[in-house]
């Protein structure tokens, strides 16, 4: 998924996307990655596509280099999480960019 698009990633068509790549590794021996992108906003949004590409694939696409979100807004999350653990309190919307 691009994320240019008005339905994005969601956990349907990227378990979709996780079964063909497993499927076609498992035909021809070739691995691919999967990006979904657009509509994870949140951690626990990550959180949930990691275990389902834990659960479909398996833990060889757990890694930056086969598995990949495309996601501007969820890195604002991570760094408000970030600032959260560090402070004990949530940061005001103007320590993250807005997108």
């Amino acid at each position: 998924s691009t994320g240019k698009v008005a339905v994005n990633a969601t956990p349907a068509n990227t378990l979709l996307m996780l079964e063909a790549v497993r499927d076609f590794r498992d035909a021809v021996g070739v691995q691919v990655g999967v990006k979904p992108a657009g509509g994870i906003r949140t951690a626990k949004d990550a959180i949930k596509y990691l275990v389902l590409v834990n659960e479909t694939a398996g833990d060889d696409w757990l890694s930056p280099d086969w598995f990949r979100f495309g996601a501007s807004s969820l890195l604002n999350d991570l760094l408000m999480q970030r600032q959260k653990l560090r402070t004990g309190r949530y940061s005001g919307p103007d320590y993250v960019t807005v997108d």
